[in-house]
């Protein structure tokens, strides 16, 4: 996959580093520099988890899939965002990688239900207004 950034540290913050390649290997991933010089790579039996863990918008204005990858070890902790045009389509298909070679992902969290969070804002709008009608004196409880 072309057009990722690795957000990293740097001395002034957060910082995303551009223009990277990631390459799904049979052995492993692998991360690229635009002239085929490796920034960082892999074993799939070294990770514990690769993850889409949310959505994001690149620079330029397109879509953008944040992979979280963590080692084994614990300790070293890869983000990177994935340039695409159909995130649902990408966070599948890492997903599945994932699956493909025991890596552990985590599971797209589901919505709360539309139902409650019309049901909340009901409640609240009922509350509201017996409130107010009782500041006017309106309404006596």
């Amino acid at each position: 996959m072309r057009d990722v950034y690795l957000l990293t540290e740097g001395d002034e913050g957060p910082i995303a580093v551009p223009h990277l390649e990631l390459t799904f290997m049979d052995k492993g991933l692998e991360l690229d520099k635009p002239n085929a010089e490796a920034v960082w790579n892999t074993a799939w039996s070294e990770l514990e988890e690769m993850s889409p863990v949310e959505r994001s918008v690149l620079p330029d204005g397109s879509e953008g899939v944040v992979m979280l990858v963590v080692e084994r070890s614990g300790r070293r902790r890869h983000s990177l965002v994935l340039a695409t045009s159909d995130a649902a389509a990408t966070e599948a298909a890492i997903r599945g990688r994932a699956r493909a070679h025991g890596v552990e992902t985590n599971r797209s969290r589901r919505a709360a239900s539309r139902a409650l969070n019309v049901v909340i804002v009901l409640v609240a709008a009922v509350v509201m207004t017996a409130l107010l009608l009782q500041a006017a004196h309106v309404i006596h409880f």
